[in-house]
């Protein structure tokens, strides 16, 4: 969804909602949907037409392509695994956690973003045990500091061998 701006992609997320509960949609329902005015939603959904997202004829009804359904799929996808991160391993609390998740989404250029989801499902779908990193970090976050193991590996970092590191023997 490179050339969609984060307007025109919540748009078309508002336009999917619609048409997977009314099997189709009207500009005016878009526009009360996300409570904007109609000049500014017939605009948008004319761009998302052109673009091949939906399709739509001036004053008639709104349905989802092929494109427009992979690329909500997408985006919603990408989305529930930076919630998840965000939630689950950096502990954020809940009630930022959906802003936050866009904010990166659209922060990062496509290439970041698609290496950076990569990583998020790679490491969720690890079949190795939960990294001893990620036990280490809740801790310092629950706690304000490293753990004594912690500490200890960091003193010695430079001539140590770090499969001992946090714990792994412990």
């Amino acid at each position: 969804m490179k050339d969609l701006t984060q307007s025109l992609e919540k748009y078309l997320l508002t336009v999917n909602k619609i048409v997977q509960k009314n099997s189709a949609g009207r500009v005016k329902d878009v526009a009360k949907e996300l409570n904007i005015g109609m000049a500014s939603t017939s605009e948008a959904i004319k761009t998302l037409a052109k673009k091949g997202y939906i399709n739509y004829v001036p004053y008639g009804i709104i349905t989802m392509t092929k494109k427009g359904e992979d690329a909500v799929a997408l985006k919603t996808k990408r989305h529930e695994i930076i919630c998840n991160f965000l939630s689950k391993c950096l502990m954020m609390e809940q009630s930022s956690v959906e802003q936050s998740a866009e904010n990166i989404e659209f922060s990062m250029t496509e290439d970041v973003l698609e290496r950076f989801v990569e990583y998020l499902t790679f490491m969720q779908n690890c079949s190795c045990k939960e990294p001893k990193w990620v036990k280490s970090f809740h801790y310092f976050v629950k706690e304000g500091k490293m753990q004594d193991k912690c500490t200890n590996c960091m003193k010695n970092k430079d001539n140590f061998d770090n499969s001992k590191c946090c714990g792994c023997n412990a």
